[in-house]
């Protein structure tokens, strides 16, 4: 490994400024667990420095945890000691239920690689040379088709194609400041990353309860001005649905008030259950709804790629402000996301997503069940998120304690827009198997016994 480190011969240590350096790379992560440093000698000669001021920045750095002497081997870097996996057991498998990457069995890697070969070679290198910013044709049309599975009568005109959920959120509601709305609105809990991407497009975020749990009075204050966002289905970080009768209501208020809905529905299509839930929009009559629709959550994050549905009033404007911003969404990503949707891969995907994440969720609300009897878990009706109040302790708590014992979860006031604590902590089990959810529930009855 050869490093660079700037050096200052004129002020300071040097020996503390090595070891300054080389932790900032190590706690970023530039230099990862278990990466062997160079050699005292290799790197006093790369440096300009003597061989002991190496071996004093080394010995700080073993001080401070963050490096590992091993004898004649040399000076590895060691996570272990690290803030965010300080509570990590050792020896012992760690479950990430505070992550939203997915395992392998939920992607269809197989599938997209042979698509990607066949798609390009067909096409014979023509959409490498890039497509408008609404997105090529052919895979807006193709995604038309699909959102008729969430009960959405779109029309051509209303589609745009987005690089994911948050490329959209944050062009859209920087297309509608330019066209006059001038705040936002969210359930007090909700999506993490909202609030500062609401700040970055010049928005006020403002939070309202819970829609449905405390009632919509809080909607009444909602201007021709506003726009109300919601994760309506499996919701990001409750897991909680909008029941029908809840989404007419709050349609007929933005009816009468005149607020638009942004709709983020990136998990409705993961319904467990064979009873339907069409999207909010899906109900709308009067053209006041902008659906987010996207298929980076859970079957191919790194492919970044999704769709919005805009009324004709608002779409010029968006593909206006797209085109200025990031440009276009990749075209050899819509290429091989048209010929995966024209083909009937991503309805495959899809059923094979919900099948497992189905069994995950119930191993795991039935695995918690058993070891906290007295406590009441709520099984989600699909996505892949779960909710789980933790009595009297605050989430943070509750999150530490599980941590020591390999389950990683987030605190509950991670989500919250008010920033007050919550006594709850979020699962997501897109990273846990099935199989595992006993061992999980196991270790967490042994550091909740106090809790619950």
């Amino acid at each position: 490994m050869l490093l660079e480190i700037p050096l200052d011969f004129a002020c300071g240590t040097l020996y503390r400024q090595i070891a300054d350096h080389l932790e900032k790379m190590i706690l970023a992560g530039s230099i990862p667990c278990g990466a062997r440093l160079p050699g005292t000698r290799e790197l006093a000669r790369t440096l300009g420095v003597s061989r002991s001021t190496v071996v004093e920045a080394y010995l700080l750095l073993e001080k401070r945890g963050v490096v590992r002497l091993k004898g004649r081997s040399g000076a590895f870097a060691d996570s272990g000691f690290l803030p965010h996996l300080a509570s990590s057991p050792e020896g012992k498998n760690v479950f990430h239920f505070d992550s939203e990457r997915p395992t392998q069995d939920l992607v269809p890697f197989r599938v997209l690689a042979k698509i990607s070969r066949d798609a390009l070679l067909e096409d014979g290198g023509n959409v490498l040379g890039g497509s408008p910013p609404e997105g090529l044709e052919e895979l807006r049309v193709a995604l038309l088709e699909h959102s008729v599975l969430r009960g959405i009568p779109a029309r051509a005109g209303e589609m745009a194609v987005t690089s994911g959920g948050k490329d959209a959120l944050s062009t859209v509601l920087r297309s509608l400041r330019a066209v006059g709305y001038g705040r936002v609105f969210a359930e007090k809990l909700t999506y993490t990353d909202m609030k500062d991407i609401a700040a970055n497009e010049g928005l006020p975020l403002r939070p309202v309860p819970l829609l449905g749990e405390e009632g919509l009075a809080s909607l009444e204050k909602l201007t021709s001005r506003d726009i109300l966002y919601l994760v309506p289905s499996f919701q990001n970080p409750t897991g909680r649905t909008l029941p029908p009768e809840t989404r007419r209501e709050i349609l007929a208020l933005r009816e009468r008030k005149g607020f638009l809905i942004l709709e983020d529905d990136s998990y409705g299509e993961l319904r467990y259950g064979e009873k339907s839930v069409p999207a909010l929009k899906a109900l709308d009559e009067s053209e006041g709804v902008v659906y987010i629709g996207s298929f980076s959550q859970v079957l191919f994050p790194g492919m970044r790629l999704g769709y919005i549905l805009l009324p004709p009033g608002l779409r010029n404007s968006y593909v206006r402000t797209a085109s200025f911003r990031q440009g276009q969404t990749s075209s050899l990503v819509q290429l091989v996301m048209m010929r995966f949707i024209q083909q009937g891969k991503l309805a495959e995907a899809i059923e094979r997503a919900r099948t497992v994440l189905s069994a995950r969720m119930e191993c795991l609300v039935s695995g918690l069940v058993d070891v906290f009897p007295g406590v009441s878990v709520h099984m989600p009706e699909g996505g892949v998120f779960l909710w789980l109040p933790t009595g009297k302790t605050d989430g943070a708590e509750a999150a530490r304690s599980a941590s020591r014992n390999g389950v990683l979860v987030t605190d509950g006031s991670h989500y919250s827009l008010d920033k007050k604590m919550q006594k709850a902590v979020r699962f997501s089990i897109s990273s846990v198997p099935a199989e595992k959810m006993r061992e999980v529930c196991v270790r967490l009855a042994k550091c909740w016994a106090a809790i619950f």
